[in-house]
């Protein structure tokens, strides 16, 4: 059965709330904390050193054509938990899969792209601006006899791009990860992707900027066991959940590069870490950046003269670092914790490529869409 109103408001909470700084409370607020927003929202909505060497030209075309998987790879059953979240397999050890609901109604995203169509006018020809929602673990491993429990996020995508303007791509991964599914692109145990969905998603916006693109055997392979994500929480703490976590895999760039952090206004500013290797546990996502709040600038030996913005929630935190080999400077903003205009910010730093890289729930959010036209100006 479909269930659509406060389930979707739900979904997009649990997104809203993601990726906290070390050291927060990453648990979801309780629902009693959205109920002002339901009352307003009438409308449908949505519910992670040696040198390198890059290549120098972007990377070559990739097929989208959907290869077959090895049996077991796509759930066989599921069941309904706390929050309209499906556990997928839950008595079949570590196959178990948590998948968060993904709602839409096509006039919101249309209100979404009308948004980026409005920053693109702002910044002009000479800036490129570009789009990549973020598809959730539930576009993809959703069990046959639940296929139609959640909306088509795929048609979803589709449906911001058919809005953007012609000179905005529209990066729809989609077709590009249904091609990795048998890869550990997404946690089972945590609402993010996985690293290397990100790292797929990061080379598929480098190849539409023309930029270089490292391969991933030129990261350091980094590891962490025991990764009970927020699922188990949003879900009512479904033990086989926390009896088979995840392993978080992430990626450190190789290439030289300093990182900068600063204050929500763009005032105060202070070094630190790209990736903190010292998370666990539940926050493991968190090892990039240290969460969402701060903006980041990364300065890196690429030298090719382009400064890349990234507007995202917490799914873009996980593309960062593969973006490091790509662009000269990056600057990563959460649309959720920003006090100056965009306008003025672009200007600053002498954005070269826009990139608004979040989660298609973002996307299909009116409260979330309402934050990125607001901190236009």
């Amino acid at each position: 059965m479909r269930r659509k109103s406060i389930a979707a408001l739900l979904a997009a909470v649990l997104l809203t709330g993601c990726g906290n700084a070390i050291g927060e409370n990453t648990s979801l607020t309780p629902l009693t904390t959205t109920t002002t927003t339901a009352a307003e929202t009438t409308t449908t909505v949505t519910s992670a050193e040696p040198e390198t060497t890059t290549t120098t030209t972007p990377p070559a075309e990739t097929t989208t054509t959907t290869t077959a998987l090895p049996e077991g790879i796509i759930p066989s059953y599921g069941e309904w938990a706390s929050n309209n979240i499906i556990i997928a397999d839950r008595y079949e050890g570590d196959k178990i899969r948590a998948l968060l609901p993904f709602y839409s109604t096509d006039s919101i995203g249309v209100m979404y792209a009308e948004v980026i169509n409005d920053y693109k006018e702002m910044v002009g020809e000479d800036v490129n601006v570009y789009n990549l929602s973020a598809p959730l673990a539930s576009a993809f491993y959703m069990p046959e006899s639940m296929s139609d429990a959640y909306d088509d996020e795929n048609a979803a995508i589709e449906n911001i791009g058919l809005a953007l303007d012609e000179e905005i791509p529209n990066i729809n991964m989609v077709p590009v990860l249904s091609n990795h599914l048998a890869e550990y692109i997404y946690s089972r145990t945590d609402h993010h992707w996985q690293p290397l969905g990100a790292y797929y998603s990061a080379q598929e916006f480098c190849r539409a900027a023309g930029v270089p693109f490292a391969d991933l055997s030129d990261y350091e392979e980094c590891r962490i066991e025991n990764f009970c994500g927020t699922m188990y929480t949003f879900s009512g703490y479904i033990p086989e959940l926390k009896q088979y976590p995840d392993t978080f895999i992430y990626y450190k760039p190789t290439n030289e590069y300093t990182t900068k952090y600063y204050d929500e206004a763009f005032t105060s500013s202070w070094e630190g870490d790209l990736i903190l290797d010292w998370v666990s546990g539940e926050n493991c996502y968190s090892a990039f950046m240290g969460g969402d709040r701060n903006i980041a600038e990364i300065t890196t030996d690429v030298g090719n003269g382009r400064c890349c913005v990234l507007i995202k929630d917490s799914y873009g935190n996980a593309m960062v670092p593969f973006l490091v080999g790509s662009f000269e400077k990056i600057y990563v903003v959460d649309f959720r914790h920003i006090e100056i205009g965009m306008e003025e910010f672009f200007q600053k730093v002498g954005a070269t490529d826009i990139l608004f890289g979040m989660s298609v729930s973002s996307g299909y959010t009116p409260g979330q869409i309402e934050l990125i036209k607001g901190m236009m100006r």
